[in-house]
């Protein structure tokens, strides 16, 4: 081990911040840090940046980009193209250019925007730049010390199960000591790079415009902030088109990859959206609103002058399916996308307005998927929104991805709506319970870090299967399904879901608990859904089943 870390470390000292080179000083991080390679999971390729080939750093960064280049030589009949975007991280511009000088030594043309930008831009313009392939340099909500290195394919989808694994294969026939990268400013001087002009985002605002339900938007004062990432831009943009009356959270504005004024840049935590919150109390706005700093997920919460109520992504999903089935003229057979990890509840609501709702696997890469499907069967139209519960929506065709800045302008429009009825969202949530009765869920997530955590999660979910409980949280399991082998897809049993590490457990009573290991993290998530005739019986549930899935994650 001390052998890899040494050659690790003399090639990349001088690279690093000297945060990084505290961290490596500790045993258990060089360990780490030396025993594998990055992979891709969910979301590519997701790491703690650092000295080693299980960091992300120049050298992981060039072999990545390399492994993509060799993959599309051998796939391609034409000169391949690549589109590179990066956020506001620390290394995200050096790692861009980077990979971009990867890419053009290799024979691949890279296109590489020009600043900082959301990563549903990114997959907005692969497909318009008539591109291959795409690359983002984000972390999205992790902590300051992540980064990570996204591909998409050519219709600016994430990387599908087959696309990722063949381009692992590729990266780990690339030396990463001898991976050859062309300076950035030769290879542009050659015009084997180019760069992606600020019109492209202009027309990802139209195009995210033409999303809207035409609600007016007027007497809707919110306050907004982008988490010291990309939002700023594309959202401004979009609330000055809609007509909404907005204040800024100024100390976030502005790019900051330590993310000092929020140190978990999550949209779904009470901490990232706290100062949000305050200045829509002190502006006495209806609702404080927040992109992370890549700007596919939002966090969303409603100000009322006794309470201030930060939403869940899952609450945000039901309310949205619901306000689009009710304000806006439906297809003739209209379609839902939504994960399996995602409110139960939101089966119902499509039942109701005779929805087909149909269920993929965690990571939006799978509603990408079942869009690309629509669209090849002539049915594109037919897609009315998709929802996950880690705070990621989209509405429309026009990417391949969650999108931030679509999802703020339809809940403006939804909270305008509900408005104009008389009530907030919090009254809708009321009003849907009422209908469909109090379900309530939580994330739990167990961190389990270093080569310990990993060999702590694979005995996790061997014991799930081989033993599995018979009751959680009080409540008799009445079924179990095991992904790992593949599943019907839920609303669609025409298709079958790929295989995943993910065990489901429903409860008496429509309650349901789901257990699986984070593509992205070093932690297990467990799901709990728990419903009941009364918010206080619910919430009695819910208490019960996260007590027990923590009880699961320590054997």
């Amino acid at each position: 081990m001390e052998h890899v870390w040494d050659r690790w470390e003399q090639a990349l000292l001088a690279d690093v911040e000297p945060w990084e080179v505290a961290r490596a000083k500790q045993p258990s991080e060089r360990e780490d840090a030396v025993s594998r390679d990055v992979s891709f999971g969910t979301g590519g390729i997701r790491a703690l940046m650092g000295i080693g080939p299980n960091r992300l750093n120049r050298l992981t960064v060039a072999r990545a980009s390399a492994g993509l280049a060799a993959y599309l030589l051998g796939t391609c009949d034409h000169q391949p193209k690549v589109v590179v975007a990066y956020d506001t991280r620390c290394h995200s511009l050096d790692f861009a250019r980077i990979a971009a000088g990867a890419l053009a030594a290799a024979g691949v043309h890279a296109c590489v925007f020009a600043g900082p930008c959301a990563t549903p831009l990114l997959s907005f313009a692969v497909p318009r730049l008539g591109a291959d392939a795409g690359v983002v340099i984000t972390a999205s909500h992790n902590p300051m010390e992540y980064n990570g290195f996204k591909v998409y394919g050519s219709s600016g989808d994430q990387a599908t199960n087959e696309l990722a694994h063949a381009v692992q294969v590729a990266i780990r026939e690339q030396d990463p000591f001898r991976v050859p990268v062309e300076p950035f400013e030769e290879g542009v001087s050659a015009g084997r790079i180019s760069q992606v002009d600020s019109s492209m985002q202009d027309d990802f605002v139209q195009s995210v415009l033409a999303q809207s339900t035409g609600v007016s938007c007027s007497d809707l004062p919110v306050a907004y902030s982008p988490l010291n990432g990309c939002g700023l831009g594309p959202v401004s943009a979009t609330l000055d088109a809609r007509g909404v009356r907005y204040v800024l959270v100024e100390e976030q504005c502005e790019p900051d990859g330590t993310f000092r004024t929020c140190p978990r840049p999550n949209p779904e935590l009470p901490e990232a959206m706290s100062r949000t919150m305050a200045c829509a109390r002190a502006h006495g706005a209806d609702l404080a609103l927040a992109n992370d700093p890549d700007v596919d997920r939002l966090g969303v919460a409603v100000i009322r002058p006794e309470e201030t109520r930060l939403l869940t992504g899952d609450e945000v999903g039901l309310l949205l399916l619901d306000f689009l089935c009710t304000s806006v003229r439906l297809p003739e057979h209209p379609i839902a996308l939504a994960t399996i990890v995602s409110s139960p509840l939101l089966d119902a609501i499509a039942q109701a307005a005779g929805v087909e709702l149909r269920r993929t696997l965690t990571g939006f890469k799978y509603i990408g998927e079942q869009i690309n499907l629509l669209e090849s069967q002539g049915r594109a139209d037919d897609f009315v929104v998709g929802v996950e519960e880690s705070c990621g929506y989209l509405r429309g065709t026009y990417l391949r991805d969650k999108d931030g800045v679509v999802a703020l302008m339809l809940v403006c429009e939804m909270a305008a709506w509900h408005k104009a009825h008389g009530r907030d969202l919090i009254d809708a949530l009321e009003l849907l319970y009422e209908r469909y009765g109090h379900l309530v869920s939580r994330q739990v997530s167990i961190e389990l870090p270093g080569i310990e955590g990993r060999h702590e999660m694979d005995d996790l979910m061997s014991r799930l299967r081989s033993n599995p409980p018979t009751e959680v949280g009080g409540m008799r399991v009445v079924a179990t399904c095991d992904y790992l082998n593949g599943a019907p897809m839920p609303g669609d049993s025409s298709q079958t879901l790929p295989p995943a590490n993910v065990v489901q457990q429903d409860l008496v009573d429509g309650c349901r608990l789901i257990v699986r290991p984070s593509g992205t993290e070093p932690k297990v998530k467990a799901y709990c859904f728990a419903h009941g005739s009364t918010r206080a019986q619910a919430l009695e549930r819910l208490a019960s089943m996260e007590a027990d899935a923590h009880k699961l994650a320590c054997g």
